[in-house]
C-alpha cells in the first residue's frame, strides 16, 4: 500500500503540472480583430456572395482562431475560405441565400473565436432580394422607311392658274369697271407680300445663310415694292407709270421664283436635284427638304401675292389709259 507521505508528494506534483501546463495554454491566448472588405451585401433568392475578411492579432500569441456568424439563420449560411488559423490571415467569406429565403434585410455580427477572440465584433448586412421570374417580352424593332420628300405645289399651282384666269377674265369682261375693285384688291395683295416678305427674311435661315444673293434680292424687291405702292396710291402724276413698273417687276420676280425652284435654287450653297426647289419652297415642312410648314406657306404666299399684283397693276396700265 502507498502510505499517506507517498500520496501527497503525488498529488502536489499534479497541482504543480497543471498550474504549468495552464500557465503555458495561457500564455497563448490573445485578442484579434475582424475587419471585412463590405459592411452589406445585396443577393437574390437562391445565389450567393463573396466578402473578403481579414483576422489580425492584436495582443497575445498566435493561435488558432476561426470566424464566427450570429445569429443563426435557417435560410442564410456562411462559409469561409479559411478557418482555425494562427492570425494575422485573410480569405473570403461566402455568403449562401436559399431560394426559399423571403426577401427582407438580414443583420449578422461576425467575430473571431478561438484562442484570440475579438474583443467586439463588425456588422454585416445582407440584402435579400426576390427573384426575378418574369420572362422578357421580345420586342420586334419597328420597321423605318426613309421618307420620300412631298411637296405641295400641285395645290398651290392650281391656286395659282385660277387667281391668272379670275383677274384675267373679269378685266377682260368688266374693263373700266374692273378698275376701281382692282385698285382696293390690289393692295390687299401688296400688303401680304409685304408680309410674306418680312416674314422670310427674319425666319428663313437657310435663306439668309446658304443663299445670300436671294436674300438681297428679296430685301431690294421688298423696298422697291413699298416705293412704287407709294407712287401707285399717293401720286397721281406717277401713278400710271408707277403701275408699269410694278406689274412687270412683280412679272419678273414671279419667273424668277419658277426658275429657281426647277433648275434646283442654283443660287444658293445647297443646290440640289431640279425637284430640290419645289421641294423646299412647297414641300411645307416634308422630310429632306430643310424647310418648314411656315417657311412653305410664305413663299407660296409670296407668289401667288405678287402674282396677283402683276396681273392688277399690269390690267390697270392697259384698261385705263388715262
Amino acid at each position: 500500500m502507498v502510505s499517506n507521505r507517498a500520496i501527497l508528494p503525488i498529488i502536489i506534483s499534479f497541482v504543480l503540472l497543471v498550474f504549468v501546463l495552464g500557465s503555458v495554454h495561457a500564455a497563448g491566448i490573445g485578442t484579434s480583430k475582424v475587419t471585412l472588405t463590405q459592411s452589406s451585401v445585396n443577393i437574390s433568392q437562391g445565389s450567393s456572395a463573396n466578402i473578403g475578411f481579414t483576422i489580425t492579432l492584436v495582443s497575445g500569441t498566435k493561435w488558432g482562431t476561426s470566424l464566427a456568424e450570429s445569429p443563426s439563420n435557417n435560410y442564410i449560411t456562411f462559409s469561409p475560405s479559411l478557418s482555425d488559423q494562427d492570425p494575422s490571415y485573410s480569405g473570403t467569406l461566402t455568403v449562401n441565400v436559399a431560394k426559399n429565403t423571403p426577401p427582407g434585410t438580414y443583420t449578422f455580427n461576425v467575430s473571431a473565436t478561438g484562442d484570440d477572440p475579438s474583443t467586439s465584433s463588425v456588422q454585416l448586412t445582407v440584402y435579400v432580394s426576390k427573384v426575378n421570374t418574369t420572362t422578357p417580352i421580345s420586342v420586334t424593332p419597328p420597321t423605318t422607311t426613309t421618307a420620300k420628300p412631298v411637296n405641295y405645289f400641285d395645290y398651290v399651282g392650281f391656286i395659282f392658274i385660277v387667281i391668272i384666269a379670275v383677274i384675267l377674265g373679269l378685266g377682260f369682261s368688266m374693263k373700266k369697271k374692273f378698275i376701281k375693285a382692282a385698285n382696293y384688291t390690289m393692295l390687299v395683295s401688296i400688303v401680304l407680300s409685304l408680309i410674306a416678305a418680312v416674314y422670310l427674311l427674319i425666319y428663313d435661315s437657310l435663306l439668309r445663310n446658304s443663299g445670300m444673293l436671294h436674300y438681297d434680292i428679296l430685301i431690294v424687291f421688298f423696298v422697291l415694292t413699298i416705293i412704287l405702292a407709294y407712287l401707285v396710291y399717293a401720286n397721281k402724276k406717277m401713278h400710271r407709270n408707277a403701275l408699269l413698273v410694278l406689274g412687270s417687276l412683280s412679272a419678273l420676280f414671279v419667273l424668277a421664283m419658277f426658275l429657281d425652284a426647277i433648275l434646283g435654287l442654283p443660287l444658293t450653297s445647297i443646290s440640289g436635284s431640279l425637284s430640290y426647289g419645289f421641294n423646299y419652297l412647297f414641300g411645307f415642312g416634308a422630310a429632306g427638304t430643310a424647310s418648314s410648314y411656315s417657311i412653305s406657306f410664305a413663299f407660296s404666299l409670296l407668289l401667288l401675292s405678287v402674282t396677283a399684283t402683276s396681273l392688277l397693276s399690269l390690267l390697270q396700265y392697259f384698261i385705263n389709259k388715262k
